[in-house]
């Protein structure tokens, strides 16, 4: 699919030559701020990426105009922003790389919305933005063409419309397309709502501009356009102009819903016809440590997650999909996702996923180990004799990090295909309650299963980290002591897992048997769990090179409160 050329007018003739390779970093409202290498436009276009979203401009969308904002606090913070993206298209342009703009819709400036409540919003209901309104679509769709006005170097626009994020920034009021219901716009259905805001930005971003739009499918709630192959499909057949015509493309999350493990590739976007295809990747897993803990990507990417690949007819990878669809190429979320820590300190086990999305988009049947090989060496700058060692632990992670943040007999029983970790491990939250609650609930063949798994992610990680750490000692390796000091941090809180997993299963079988024994493994489990725990957030989680340790909610109450009941 072809790459947008700078020329100045903001116009970008087409070339089917080149795949797109885009990164972008996610700056979430109210974190603390990034600092990453792949700020600076030079490293990602080293790597062999062509283009760059920028996903701070969702903060503009819908504002016409920033000095009509009636806040000074929030113009002034806005008007910054605008310096700081005015500054990032200059930068990235200026490296080669092409810059695309995010924009959430139905999102409009508080000031907007005040003035007309009646024309705008749903009846009723003055903090949701209404579909059906012409009045509402129209004043999106022109803040939209104020932005391009603004950047003419700009390339193109991401859309996003079934999610946003203006209920965390107060001088915008906003909602997805799919929610709001109201006598005006429920005789819309969600086809519908979602191809008319479409069609509208194709005619501003593509015919008159001659820019590049990327519609992102992602919906935040069940039964949207990214999780509905149907929908999927009635969307895209209604969408304006040539369906092999990149200036419209379809970008999708490669997993069915979000960034989880236990998904199917995506199954939307392979039911959009010829329509060009866009996958997000995400470098930085939200849901299995944020790249505090390694977590080598690459094979799911490629052949998809292995513990459903035993559903006939599927698409499992990327190695599958590219024959199924027109892929456009490969989106990179470098860093982002999720709303909290942990907050790392190093970005190797980072690099290692952002390193290899271009050679992957370049190649969907990439040699893994080659690949894996390749970043050690050449990032790393290891030997041959150490870089196996840190080799067979990007092999493994992806397997141990499924072990110790997923509940398997839970996730491989469900039904539905969002939420498989049941949220007991949430950023960097780690809830007991939760986790007590999903084992109430399984069978007792299940059990030794789930106890298994934990003992086994803990094993494996014990086993890497004394190996790199014996390579540190003998060969004086210093520069791979923050990356042992990773592997301390992940063993203690795997560890942490593993016994607080044992505990609460021994604890379920004295409570139906009241066993002596199981009671003493009750109070050994919990005790040992309690001690990594305070030895992963103590001491390991301010180690250098390690991330933020993970904290707790229930841990101490549960774990002490089951004591109890097994003392008394």
């Amino acid at each position: 699919m072809g790459d947008a050329v700078p020329d100045g007018s903001g116009k970008h003739p087409l070339s089917s030559a080149v795949m797109l390779k885009l990164a972008t970093i996610l700056e979430n409202p109210g974190e603390p701020a990034v600092h990453s290498r792949y700020q600076a436009p030079a490293e990602l276009k080293a790597l062999g990426y062509n283009g760059l979203v920028i996903y701070e401009s969702t903060a503009l969308s819908g504002i016409q105009n920033t000095d009509a904002i009636g806040s000074d606090e929030m113009r002034r913070w806005v008007n910054a922003r605008v310096d700081h993206i005015g500054q990032t298209i200059d930068a990235a342009s200026d490296a080669g790389l092409a810059v695309y703009l995010s924009y959430d819709v139905l999102v409009l400036g508080v000031h907007a919305v005040q003035r007309n409540v009646n024309g705008l919003c749903c009846k009723g209901r003055p903090q949701t933005l209404c579909p059906a309104s012409e009045q509402a679509l129209e004043l999106s769709a022109s803040g939209l063409e104020s932005l391009l006005n603004r950047w003419p170097r700009v390339q193109g626009v991401v859309l996003r419309f079934g999610d946003t994020d203006a209920q965390r920034l107060p001088h915008l009021i906003g909602n997805d397309l799919y929610s709001p219901h109201c006598p005006r716009c429920s005789r819309f259905g969600r086809a519908e709502r979602a191809s008319a805001f479409i069609k509208r930005a194709h005619r501003l971003v593509v015919e008159q501009m001659g820019k590049r739009l990327i519609v992102r499918a992602w919906n935040v709630r069940p039964g949207g356009m990214h999780d509905v192959p149907e929908l999927a499909k009635r969307i895209a057949e209604s969408l304006p102009g040539d369906p092999k015509d990149d200036r419209l493309i379809l970008s999708f999350k490669f997993t069915q819903t979000d960034f989880w493990r236990y998904q199917r590739w995506n199954p939307s976007s392979l039911a959009c016809g010829d329509r060009p295809i866009l996958y997000e990747l995400q470098c930085q897993r939200e849901f299995e440590g944020k790249g505090g803990i390694p977590n080598w990507q690459v094979p799911l990417w490629r052949d998809g997650c292995p513990e459903v690949a035993d559903q006939e007819g599927e698409v499992h990878g990327l190695a599958e999909a590219c024959g199924r669809v027109n892929l456009a190429g490969l989106w990179a979320w470098v860093r982002g996702g999720g709303w909290g820590g942990p907050f790392v300190k190093n970005e190797q086990w980072i690099d290692a996923n952002v390193f290899a999305v271009p050679l992957l988009a370049d190649d969907p049947c990439v040699d893994l180990r080659g690949l894996a090989e390749q970043w050690v060496r050449g990032r790393l700058g290891l030997d041959d004799n150490t870089a196996a060692h840190v080799v067979r632990l990007l092999e493994d992670s992806s397997e141990f990090v499924m072990q110790a943040f997923y509940l398997g007999p839970f996730a491989r029983g469900r039904e539905n295909p969002w939420h498989p970790n049941a949220d007991w491990v949430q950023d960097d939250l780690l809830d007991t309650r939760s986790a007590w609650r999903i084992i109430q609930h399984l069978s007792e063949s299940e059990l030794d299963g789930l106890v298994n798994e934990k003992e086994a992610a803990a094993e494996t990680v014990g086993r890497h980290r004394a190996a790199l750490q014996q390579v540190v000692n003998d060969r004086c390796h210093r520069e791979l002591e923050p990356l042992v000091n990773t592997l301390l941090y992940t063993e203690s809180f795997f560890e942490a897992l593993r016994d607080l997993i044992g505990g609460l299963v021994a604890y379920r079988r004295f409570k139906k048997t009241g066993d002596s024994a199981l009671a003493g493994a009750v109070k050994q489990k919990l005790f040992s769990a309690q001690d990594h725990w305070n030895h992963h957030t103590q001491r390991f989680g301010s180690l250098p090179g390690a991330a933020t340790a993970f904290r707790e909610e229930n841990f101490w109450d549960v774990t002490q409160d089951i004591i109890a009941q097994v003392d008394g």
